[in-house]
């Protein structure tokens, strides 16, 4: 069976063998959504006292899972993108369960300036003190989709994110063609609440009257789809991809850097509380 295989069912069945095995008692079980996730939270965790596991099924799952594990045993927690629940105002209360900093672990990482560095050094001749600026252009570039998401989110608009984007960015003019990204996405979502056009940029801009954080706002992955077609752009290197930017991202991201993060005081808070171990010292 490959991991692609793997159902929730299968994954929650082998976890709770796991933590109910004598060999792992005082192992810390670190529950993450993705296999990316694993890659960064290896390098970030002390593996020797924590076993990271990715969980089928998205975030719902996850929560799931995690309720289902600390009733057989305690040292279980999940990590989870906060996406807008921040923005939404949302009182998140699910036990042994953690929010990213900002809308989730990829926006995470670009906010923090020695990660930026190390993208832009590595694809561009631009200085340091150029580097945020050319971000948040970027950012700008695809801010509209993150209000349409966050509207989506809102008021439960039943909007489908299926469709691509790439061409509709211009990063000579720092914007997208928001119509037809509209018009892609209702292609897509039959059962839309909303299809007029006029009345989704009328709620976004309320939403925009509230400024809120561009880390909160932006889809992680939108973003890093963008900085990849940023790169091709300006440099010409077709060999740039979206995979190899989110290598740089996860490989550059150190723990002198997560420490710094909410999510970090809050997971080494839970394990003083739990008398137990999850990070080196």
């Amino acid at each position: 069976m490959t991991r692609q295989d793997v159902t929730y069912q299968d994954k929650l069945n082998e976890l709770r063998l796991d933590v109910s095995h004598p060999n792992s008692s005082g192992i810390n079980f670190i529950l993450v959504e993705g296999d990316s996730d694993i890659r960064l939270f290896r390098k970030l965790f002390n593996i020797e006292k924590c076993k990271i596991e990715n969980i089928p099924g998205g975030k719902t799952k996850l929560e799931e899972c995690v309720g289902t594990l600390i009733n057989i045993y305690p040292l279980v927690v999940g990590i989870r993108d906060t996406d807008f629940l921040n923005l939404n105002n949302v009182n998140y209360k699910n036990q042994n369960m953690f929010l990213t900093d900002k809308h989730d672990i990829e926006t995470t990482i670009l906010s923090d300036e020695e990660v930026l560095n190390t993208l832009f050094f590595e694809f561009t001749d631009k200085t340091k003190n150029e580097h945020k600026d050319f971000r948040n252009d970027i950012i700008g570039c695809i801010e509209m989709i993150g209000y349409l998401k966050w509207l989506n989110s809102k008021e439960n608009l039943v909007f489908k994110f299926e469709c691509g984007f790439d061409d509709l960015v211009s990063f000579a003019n720092l914007n997208i063609d928001f119509t037809t990204y509209f018009s892609r996405v209702l292609s897509k979502s039959p059962n839309a609440c909303i299809t007029d056009l006029n009345i989704v940029i009328g709620k976004i801009d309320l939403l925009k009257a509230a400024n809120p954080n561009m880390f909160r706002l932006t889809n992680g992955h939108d973003l890093v789809k963008t900085f990849t077609n940023y790169f091709k752009n300006i440099s010409g290197n077709k060999g740039v991809s979206i995979e190899s930017i989110a290598s740089i991202l996860r490989v550059s991201y150190n723990s002198c850097q997560f420490k710094k993060t909410s999510l970090y005081s809050e997971l080494e808070q839970w394990s003083e509380i739990n008398n137990t171990t999850i990070f080196f010292e």
